[in-house]
């Protein structure tokens, strides 16, 4: 007889019931036995009179007995934390020699305290020690305010400016040559102790003025420099400047310049005086 699909259903679902409950009544019997074992072990714990000695385990040979441990010996792996290892000895006294010890300790005066040393006091008339301080030192003073100026006269493209040449206009503008191959440029108020306010050097390496050597001399430009503050006042120093390079300009043939050799404009000369006139601001802060 073949089953439909619905009666197959039932049937596994009949046969899925049964095992369940017999999984559960499994579990009731396995509980019963593991209570009535336990009741067991509690009755045959439990002492009766006259029979103590038949409930307890046989001795086991330097072990112990604890409950549901069992019997542990020296060999288990418990038998360091339960088991300890006990010697008595008994002691033998005589009651005709008194105890010398409680006396001892009654006679035995207190330890002596050691004696305190005393600590020498000052003595009333000498004076405090004084303090020595070093003087403070006053604070380093940054050095004052000060700049470079410098201009170019530079000569035409591939063209050159020649020594004699030079010699001649320097002399013009009142420029003296040093002894270190320099034009340099005097106030007009000049004084024995007078500092030139700018000198003049060339392009050319090492870019001195060697007299014996000015015949023979070519350099594509003029160098105009100086340091402020100097011996004029710092917008006027620099006023010359500018018209001496002008005029060394317009007599070699040449053009101003920057350091770098950029011509300048009258933005870059009002630039350079706004500088300046910064410097002696804070030259004048600095004082």
């Amino acid at each position: 007889m073949e089953l439909d699909k619905t009666q197959l259903q039932w049937l596994l679902a009949g046969i899925g019931v049964v095992i369940v409950i017999l999984i559960y009544l499994w579990g009731i019997r396995v509980r019963l036995k593991e209570e009535l074992r336990r009741r067991r072990r509690r009755s045959e714990r439990e002492p009766v009179l006259g029979e103590a000695s038949e409930s307890l385990p046989d001795p086991v040979e330097n072990g112990h007995y604890f409950g549901e441990l069992g019997h542990i010996t020296p060999d288990h792996h418990l038998a360091d934390k339960v088991l300890v290892d006990v010697e008595i000895r008994p002691i033998h006294r005589n009651p005709a020699e008194p105890s010398t010890e409680p006396a001892a300790a009654e006679t035995s005066p207190p330890p002596s305290r050691p004696a305190s040393t005393p600590v020498p006091q000052p003595a009333a008339d000498s004076p405090p020690p004084l303090r020595t301080t070093e003087p403070r030192q006053p604070p380093a003073l940054s050095p004052p305010p000060s700049m470079t100026v410098a201009l170019t006269v530079v000569a035409p493209h591939q063209q050159f400016f020649n020594g004699p040449r030079i010699q001649a206009v320097a002399e013009e503008l009142q420029f003296r040559l040093n002894t270190e191959g320099l034009f340099e440029r005097f106030p007009d108020e000049e004084t024995a102790d007078a500092t030139p306010v700018f000198s003049v050097a060339h392009l050319r390496k090492p870019g001195s003025f060697k007299p014996e050597a000015l015949a023979d001399l070519t350099t594509p430009g003029l160098l105009l420099f100086m340091r402020l503050p100097g011996p004029l006042d710092s917008v006027k120093a620099l006023e010359l400047l500018v018209v001496t390079a002008d005029q060394l300009a317009r007599k070699l043939g040449g053009m101003i310049c920057d350091e770098r050799r950029h011509r300048m404009t009258n933005q870059s000369l009002m630039h350079l005086r706004g500088e300046v006139l910064d410097l002696e601001r804070r030259r004048r802060l600095w004082v």
